[in-house]
């Protein structure tokens, strides 16, 4: 393969309303696409580290796509070696990993007329459950999860939020409580009692990420089970999260975890330890999240992954309509994006 060109295009791209967590608020997203030429494909990757989750910041970012850049230019590789040269260009920054990845693999699948995901498995899934978002999606938009942002208001309204949403969604409707870290080891057992009452599918990093001995000892008090999020960053820390049997699902975001073979290694990982596994965006644009697509559908998961989160951004591509909870993967080669940025 001969890189032909290679584009790193910046971009700002406001929420439609700021996004509160327990720990931030935010307001835009910012990153950048790439864009890599071959023959007469067009690759497209998104690199966009996430304040809070990410350890990298934009200017890192750049720093290694431009190093991965200057190791390609002008020259003709086999694949193999330029996801090792990529590998190589973004140790200890994963967002840009995620976004070279992506474009080769764009460009890769598009060669062979397939989409990403059966390019990569020929028995993909060819649609993904996904989860609706509390405060985006309404109860006749047919989510049967709905993810719900807790820790950050006091445990009578967040008592009072549950038994609003369990009447305006139905009983029938599971929540995803994401708490972000938000609470200490007493105070998560009694919000877990509370909870008992409700729907729940799972709780969200209730406890910061570095306290897994306390996320164990949050399983024997609770019958709601444990995920992990910002505990889980690269497959050696999943090994951690499983040595210290801290959760019963993990929440993969490929933007955090480097992509598409990190993402695989963890995903295996869990299986083998009966693990849920759950795919999640990072509140990337379209480009992002198809990625994310691809990877849930490669790696056949059949959890309700996170990739509704399109719905916040003031973005006017759409990567993939959700039909009653369920995204289908596109019949079009590649990333399966029809435009250009």
């Amino acid at each position: 393969m001969n890189i032909s060109q290679y584009i790193v295009k910046p971009y700002s791209i406001p929420f439609i309303n700021p996004l509160r967590t327990s720990g931030n608020t935010y307001t835009h997203r910012e990153g950048v696409w790439l864009n890599l030429k071959w023959r007469n494909y067009s690759g497209w990757g998104e690199a966009t580290p996430l304040k809070g989750f990410s350890e990298e910041i934009l200017k890192e970012v750049h720093y290694a796509l431009e190093g991965f850049h200057q190791a390609i230019d002008g020259e003709i590789f086999e694949k193999e070696e330029l996801f090792s040269l990529a590998e190589v260009h973004t140790n200890g920054n994963p967002s840009a990993r995620f976004a070279i990845e992506t474009a080769l693999y764009d460009l890769l699948a598009q060669a062979a007329g397939k989409p990403i995901a059966k390019y990569l498995n020929p028995h993909a899934h060819a649609e993904i459950a996904v989860n609706g978002i509390t405060g985006i999606h309404m109860p006749g938009d047919g989510f049967k999860i709905m993810k719900v942002k807790v820790g950050f208001r006091n445990l009578f309204d967040e008592i009072e939020n549950m038994e609003m949403l369990t009447q305006s969604f139905g009983a029938h409707t599971l929540f995803r409580l994401d708490a972000n870290g938000a609470f200490d080891l007493p105070q998560s057992i009694r919000f877990c009692k509370e909870m008992e009452a409700f729907n729940v599918d799972y709780i969200e990093q209730p406890l910061p990420s570095d306290e897994l001995v306390d996320l164990a000892e949050l399983s024997y008090h609770t019958k709601i089970p444990i995920a992990v999020d910002e505990s889980l960053s690269d497959f050696h820390s999943a090994e951690k999260i499983v040595e210290e049997q801290a959760a019963n699902v993990f929440i993969i975001k490929p933007m955090i975890s480097g992509g598409y073979n990190e993402s695989g290694k963890i995903i295996q990982l869990a299986r083998s330890e009966n693990i849920r596994t759950v795919i999640t965006s990072s509140l990337e644009t379209s480009i992002g999240r198809m990625a994310c697509l691809h990877i849930a559908s490669a790696n056949e998961i059949t959890e309700a992954c996170g990739l509704s989160t399109g719905d916040l951004l003031q973005e006017d591509t759409i990567s993939t309509p959700i039909e009653n909870g369920m995204m289908k993967l596109p019949n079009i080669p590649g990333v399966g994006l029809e435009f250009q940025v």
